[in-house]
């Protein structure tokens, strides 16, 4: 069976809006939490104050004195009018940008590899690391993500286990299940990711709802054969 691929998307918003549970430094807030099985973070930057603009001064023009003598005029030639057009600085009202991060691959393992004996253990285990570390840098700050996932198998007859632990082949005991029915099951993995953030030296707990990966994959069991012994 192939292997899904889940993505965590990070999408950085640098735009006003306002940050509930942010850490703010002198220039920028900063907020991290879920939405949409996404992780979402948020940085807004102080706005700068406006610079006042300078008044001009009045202008005194010399009065000229009366002159005895007749004074001839000479034509005036007027220069063209040129009118300044003014350029409209870059807006800075709005920017955003989006940095998606692949979650690690999960998978689902079992022993014996083939075949699943009624009444007899079967191991299960998956590579799906214990923990997620990103670091992302926005604007002026550094944040640092940590997530860590719990699983949650469904061994496909009803059965359910919930655990930190990754499991393994025998003789790791840490995710085992014994089928009473033999048939085909489908076994199912989900990965839930939850975890803190860190700015400046302040750690938050990320809010919002889980971040969650399903995997599954399909389980032959079948009967043991009988041995008569006299």
């Amino acid at each position: 069976m192939g292997i899904k691929r889940y993505a965590l998307s990070l999408f950085l918003l640098l735009a006003p809006m306002p940050l509930a549970n942010a850490s703010c430094t002198d220039k920028t807030c900063v907020d991290v939490f879920t939405d949409q099985n996404q992780l979402v973070i948020t940085a807004q930057k102080g706005a700068a104050k406006p610079t006042p603009k300078a008044t001009k001064k009045p202008v005194v023009r010399p009065v000229a004195k009366p002159v005895a003598k007749p004074v001839i005029k000479k034509p005036v030639v007027k220069k063209p009018i040129v009118k300044k057009v003014s350029v409209p600085k870059p807006s800075t009202a709005s920017l955003s940008d989006k940095l998606i991060k692949l979650l690690p691959s999960g998978d689902i393992n079992f022993q014996p590899a083939t075949e699943s004996v009624v009444n007899i253990p079967t191991y299960f285990w998956t590579q799906t690391p214990e923990r997620f570390q990103a670091v992302v840098p926005i604007l002026d700050v550094i944040v640092y993500v940590n997530l860590y996932s719990t699983l949650t198998w469904s061994f496909g007859d009803g059965a359910e286990q919930t655990t930190l632990l990754r499991g393994g082949p025998f003789p790791n005991p840490a995710v085992t299940h014994a089928y009473k029915t033999k048939g085909e099951k489908r076994v199912s993995l989900k990965v839930t990711w939850q975890g803190t953030w860190t700015v400046n030296g302040v750690t938050s707990p990320i809010v919002g709802n889980l971040i969650t990966q399903s995997i599954s994959r399909n389980l032959q069991v079948v009967s043991a054969p009988t041995l008569f012994i006299n």
